[in-house]
């Protein structure tokens, strides 16, 4: 399912600044142009106000609803979080006309979704394989427990959600909730996916439609999520080695098939320093345009893996184990009662045998009387 943390907007209000500081209101100076603005902290609520005229709301989605970005938040239930926000802005400001969530211009979202490995080992092998994804006009960063990928538009973050929990707890303590301790458990396998899609990239590609109305829904951050996958050629799965030699010789010549072969073992067994050396940049870019033009990804898994991930399915796995436990416990009473069925009537035909007269024979056959 996907999902969004962080959401930023803003809107237009006429606020005195002499109410902000009798209610709490602390003054913050920018030590880059010396301009002067006012924040407020209420509860997950990030709220700043700026004397021209601008207030701006800035919070984690999941946090506040749930009390841990950890969880997904169905956006089809968007129109709750916008209620409760505007109860929130109707506390602060009472007596204050400003306008409806829905209405504040989003100046950033963070649409993401979680992929589940089948273990430890499933989910370390496909870090692995994010750290050597190319993702373009993005600068690539890799840590132990997951990438950050990002320019001044967007970001990109993949990495091990339960890591990162742990990490805050040793160095923010502070950062960490009961919920976030609640569901380690649950989150122990999870690839968390998140695309962070800023200002400039907001106003350049959205520039009518950048109300909370219209970003925060299920269609649109799906869509976002989408596109950086094709992107970054995540559509096309990861394989391993020898099929991804296999798929190379059947889609290419035999010239063609054997440099890009030779390319793509270096790619994934060679460091960056060898793979720049050997190959010109543009030469490398070139190989990668024509794998990406026949879907195939390469990046080869460095290990076996249980089960291979598809990045353009973003539907929960527990509700597709249910459906099929659900399916088994279906079949499984079938049997039991089409085992019964044939054991009552094995049972009563021995009884029919010997005696029609006695009173077991008789309940049997007649149905209880």
């Amino acid at each position: 399912m996907v999902s969004a943390d962080t959401i930023r907007a803003y809107t237009y209000a006429n606020i005195r600044i002499n109410y902000l500081i009798q209610n709490g209101w602390r003054k913050w100076i920018n030590k880059k142009d010396n301009s002067v603005s006012y924040f407020k902290k209420d509860g997950h609520l990030l709220f700043w106000y700026f004397p021209t005229g601008i207030l701006l709301i800035k919070f984690s989605i999941t946090k506040f609803f749930y009390g841990t970005n950890a969880k997904l938040f169905d956006l089809n239930n968007a129109n709750l979080i916008i209620k409760l926000v505007n109860r929130r802005v109707k506390t602060l400001f009472p007596n204050i006309d400003i306008d409806s969530f829905q209405n504040w211009i989003c100046t950033e979202i963070h649409p993401f979704v979680h992929y589940y490995a089948d273990n430890e080992e499933d989910k370390t092998t496909y870090l692995k394989c994010f750290k050597k994804t190319r993702y373009p006009r993005l600068k690539r960063h890799n840590y132990l427990t997951g990438i950050q990928a990002r320019n001044g538009s967007y970001a990109l973050n993949i990495y091990s959600k339960v890591d990162e929990i742990k990490s805050r707890a040793s160095n923010r303590s502070l950062a960490i909730s009961d919920e976030d301790f609640t569901i380690m458990n649950n989150v122990k396998n999870v690839l968390r996916f998140e695309y962070q899609i800023k200002k400039t990239y907001l106003r350049y590609h959205f520039k009518h439609s950048r109300t909370v109305r219209s970003v925060l829904t299920r269609q649109f951050c799906e869509n976002m999520l989408l596109s950086i996958i094709k992107n970054t050629n995540l559509n096309s799965p990861f394989l391993y080695k020898a099929e991804l030699i296999d798929r190379i010789k059947n889609e290419f010549g035999k010239i063609k098939a054997r440099n890009l072969i030779e390319f793509i073992i270096d790619f994934n067994e060679k460091p960056k320093d060898f793979i720049d050396e050997k190959y010109p940049q543009k030469t490398q870019n070139n190989y990668l345009r024509i794998l990406g033009e026949k879907n195939i990804n390469p990046v080869c898994l460095p290990n076996k893996v249980s089960r291979k991930i598809d990045f353009t399915d973003f539907s929960e796995p527990d509700k597709l184990d249910f459906k099929f436990l659900l399916f088994k416990i279906l079949i499984l009473i079938t049997l039991v009662k089409e085992y019964l069925n044939q054991q009552r009537s094995n049972y009563i035909k021995s009884i029919t045998a010997s005696s029609v007269f006695t009173p077991q024979a008789f309940f049997l056959e007649d149905g209880g009387g």
